[in-house]
Parts: C-alpha cells; structure tokens; sequence
C-alpha cells in the first residue's frame, strides 16, 4: 500500500491510497458486494445512447461530481479492523507517503495528512447516518432513485472508514515521508513556474495574513499524473480535484471583486457624510 499526497493549490492537496493485491481467497464482504453490483449497473446504464437509464446516469453523475474530493480521495483507503491494526503495529509496518519535495515542505506533509482525516471525519459521520435513514424511504418510489443513492451511499461510508484508517497510520507513524525524483520531477514538468505549497490554519485565512491561493495543476494534467506516477485510478481523482478546486477559486474571486465594487461604491458617500459633518461643526 502506498499513499500519493499531490498539491492541487498552494493550499489544499488531493491525499489517494494505492492499495496493494487482494489475497487470494479473500470473501468481499456484503457491503462491496453490493457497490459492486450497482457499479457495473450504473455503467451498463452509462453506455444506453438515450432513454431514461441515459438521464438518469447522466444526473447522478452530475451530483456525484459535486461530492468534496476529498471524501473521494478518502474511500481509496481500505477499511480497517482491530486485528488488521494489531498486525500492523505487531510486524511494524511503514506506508510510503510519496510527495513532491520541491513542492512541498516535509514538515507539512503530516499536517496536512491529519486536516484531510480528522476535519471532515463528523462531516463523514453524519452524512452516513443522513444516509442511512433515508435510504429506507426512497424504496417505494422504485430503482430510479435508489441507485444514484447507493454510490453517494457508498461513498460517505467508505469516506469514514478512509478517514478512521489513515487516523491510526497517523497516530501510531505506520508512515515514511518519500519525495521522488519521479513525483519531483513530474511537478516541475507541470507547474514549473508555480509557488510552493503552504500549510496555513484557519486563523490565518481569517485575519488575512496567509498568502493568497495560486493554482498549482491546472486542467488536463490529470493524465499524465496518471501516466507518470503508474497509478491509472489517479487519473479521475486529479481531474474531479482540480474542477472543484478551480471552481471554488473562482466563486472566492468573484465575491473578492464584488466586495471591492460595494466598497468602491459606498466610498463617496462616506465621504461626502465626513464633509456634512466637518460643515456643521
């Protein structure tokens, strides 16, 4: 098992787990038979020209684009158990962190590992309950929306077993931080003229002292990362993450630019109020 921590911005990071082989002779439990099943429908739907299993892929596909990356990115994690940790600590088992080092700093690497499992783990648990309870209620309205449900359904669930995982590597150091002259090498192909990532806290995006937040892969890079990095599942993960990434960017820039024109506007009357005020006295 191996885990890709890849900057996306100057601020956020997309974190992916490459797992290792299954076993063999290994039972899926219930849970993944069931994903499973759905994904295969859901593709078979994907691949109709038109009718109603096309829309309906089409909007679920849709919504599901819209599930933060980063609950995407923690469901790459297999789900953890007691006697799997127990083994892990027995036989001293170290997972690659595998980053860019002329990216990103070294000391930031288990920052940022530990804001992507714990910030969102309530998120994640409370979604999954959401989920669990209604899910009960879609059934008399027929396939159609059950379906869309399950990989959200899925996806919340194995975002809280993603998390809890990647939690107990971290607590107990089951990492080694590795920068490679592949994974170098690949962000200086792609980004070479960006800024450094930056680990920043809330409070200094609220009083404003962090540096502002740049781009750092941008749209279509997703598949040489893939490529590159030998890792073809990374390929969508990179490109959702960048979508998103982007769109929020430009949403803070237009409340930016919008903020700026309120107080471009307000600024005459106050001043002229001053000069009211200065003339009575």
């Amino acid at each position: 098992m191996r885990i890709f921590l890849l900057p996306l911005t100057t601020r956020q990071a997309l974190i992916y787990c490459q797992r290792g082989p299954v076993k063999a002779g290994t039972t899926p439990r219930l849970i993944d038979r069931v994903t499973t099943k759905a994904a295969e429908t859901w593709s078979n739907w994907e691949a109709a020209e038109s009718g109603w299993k096309k829309k309906v892929v089409t909007y679920g596909n849709s919504a599901l684009q819209r599930i933060p990356y980063q609950e995407w990115s923690l469901k790459s994690f297999p789900p953890s158990n007691p006697k799997l940790q127990a083994e892990q600590i027995t036989d001293g088992k170290k997972f690659d962190v595998i980053y860019p080092g002329n990216v990103m700093h070294q000391e930031d690497v288990p920052k940022i590992m530990a804001r992507l499992a714990r910030e969102r783990k309530q998120l994640h648990w409370n979604r999954f309950i959401g989920s669990m309870v209604a899910m009960p209620f879609t059934i008399p309205f027929g396939l159609i929306p059950i379906l869309p449900n399950i990989p959200f359904f899925y996806t919340v669930y194995r975002s809280l077993k993603g998390s809890d995982h990647l939690d107990f590597i971290l607590d107990n150091r089951l990492f080694r931080l590795k920068s490679t002259d592949e994974v170098e090498k690949l962000f200086e192909d792609l980004a070479p003229d960006s800024p450094d990532f930056h680990f920043v806290t809330r409070s200094e995006i609220v009083d404003g002292t962090a540096p502002p937040e740049k781009l750092i892969l941008t749209k279509d890079t997703h598949n040489k990362v893939a490529r590159v990095l030998k890792v073809p599942e990374l390929g969508n993960e990179v490109e959702r993450a960048v979508w998103q990434v982007t769109r929020q960017m430009r949403e803070q820039e237009a409340k930016n630019a919008q903020s700026k024109d309120s107080e471009k506007k307000e600024e005459p009357r106050l001043i002229e109020n001053v000069q009211k005020k200065n003339r009575k006295m």
